[in-house]
């Protein structure tokens, strides 16, 4: 149902489509939207999982194998503890085992995960999670003062625009979504005197970077509210440089396309309320250790996932208002540099100092052979540094992080010698291996 409501809204003449801009939140995103609530209330974690748990033994085939029944709410926990953890391979290589038997392509719909890292996989979504899943996400922009009907957005996400545009307007989000493939300083100008003022900046944080260093250069002062950060990790630091500059409110957050969990960052601190009301989150490590992020889905029923590996790594903690995740590794990098068959480094462990970073724009890692490393620097425009002193710095900085790698630094020409997913991110490693 959902499909066919997204193939009637994409042959609408724009005129229609615009007032849709204006439209209450309430009418756009539908029934399971209004009646969503938004909460990190620590009590609803043990009272939605005994509901997902439940539910997933009546309607699923993993479930009823895997499941217990007769449970009290009071031991939801410790059940947990003991039921198997559920990864995408699972997912992907049985997905009618995760399916609920309440659900066909007339109340669902399929997604796939990014894959960046990983093999893509093959959701099953239901329509009542798209309202959900945007009652939580307006809520998180709520908080840096977002109201969608009198907000407008410049959205930068990997996007290709039909034909020759550089830019269309998407009124369901009342965004401008610019072709972040075809974005340079030649052209900055022209597509921001067309957009004209807008509040809020929202996108990859990489992507929002590139852009922010055309602007620089291009003299544009910009005027903005806030700015959203999504899809990939983002450090304090640049955070904080984004307040300062245009004092504006910064959110971020950290989710996934399986739904599991979500948890909001909007005081630039990396640490990740997490929505109670959406999923719940399990730490395969020992109390209070770094361990692997698991999650459980409130929001979607009709692949009703329990204890669900992410491939993240984080902390977390309890406090008096909630539950958050701090630490996070792993995420928008998920996979690792090898020194040989047995020895592999993350490459969350090879960050750079802040003031490297300000002089580049993104560095990207490329693996091909054990031992050996090809590191490509895409500069900052707006820097007055040399090219060699970039490579310099940056080779002294990481050093005593891969002492034991043959690492060859190259300086990028432009963003197009950066490798991106398909869906335009700028992927921090290319492993060839």
């Amino acid at each position: 149902m959902l499909n066919k409501i997204k193939s009637i809204y994409s042959i609408m003449p724009a005129d229609i489509k615009r007032l849709l801009a204006v439209v209450p939140d309430e009418i756009v995103f539908g029934r399971s939207y209004r009646q969503c609530q938004p909460s990190f209330d620590k009590r609803l974690q043990k009272e939605n999982l005994f509901s997902v748990i439940n539910y997933a033994r009546e309607h699923t085939v993993f479930g009823r194998e895997n499941y217990p029944e007769n449970f009290l709410l009071s031991e939801v926990i410790d059940v947990l503890k003991d039921l198997p953890f559920i990864s995408s391979e699972m997912v992907k290589a049985e997905p009618e085992h995760f399916f609920s038997d309440e659900f066909d392509s007339r109340n669902s719909y399929i997604t796939t995960t990014g894959g960046t890292g990983r093999s893509p996989t093959e959701i099953f979504l239901s329509n009542a999670s798209y309202g959900f899943e945007w009652s939580h996400m307006l809520n998180i922009w709520s908080a840096i003062g977002y109201v969608r009907s009198r907000n407008k957005k410049i959205t930068l996400r990997g996007k290709r625009v039909k034909g020759s545009a550089l830019y269309e307007f998407n009124p369901i989000y009342n965004e401008f979504v610019v072709d972040t493939f075809r974005l340079s300083s030649s052209n900055i100008i022209s597509i921001l005197e067309d957009i004209g003022p807008v509040d809020f900046v929202h996108g990859y944080p990489s992507l929002i970077k590139e852009f922010m260093s055309y602007c620089e250069a291009a003299d544009i002062c910009l005027s903005l509210k806030g700015f959203m950060l999504g899809s990939e990790g983002a450090e304090v630091d640049f955070k904080k440089e984004l307040e300062s500059k245009f004092s504006a409110n910064v959110a971020s957050w950290y989710g996934q396309s399986e739904k599991v969990i979500l948890a909001a960052d909007v005081n630039a601190t990396n640490e990740f309320k997490i929505y109670t009301s959406y999923g719940g989150v399990y730490i395969d490590a020992i109390d209070g250790e770094v361990g692997e992020i698991c999650g459980t889905t409130f929001a979607n029923k009709a692949m009703p996932l329990v204890k669900y590996r992410t491939g993240d790594y984080g902390r977390l903690i309890e406090k008096n208002d909630g539950f958050y995740l701090s630490d996070i590794r792993g995420r928008w990098g998920k996979d690792f540099i090898f020194l040989n068959k047995e020895k592999k480094i993350p490459t969350s462990s090879i960050n750079l100092h802040s003031d490297i970073q300000r002089e580049i724009l993104f560095y990207q890692i490329l693996q091909s052979h054990y031992g050996k490393l090809v590191i490509k620097i895409l500069p900052n425009p707006s820097s007055s540094w040399r090219e060699e002193k970039i490579k310099d710095v940056i080779a002294k900085d990481l050093s005593d992080k891969l002492t034991d790698f043959d690492v060859i630094y190259k300086i990028a020409s432009s963003p197009d010698d950066i490798v991106r997913s398909a869906r335009g991110k700028m992927i921090m490693l290319v492993q060839e291996l």
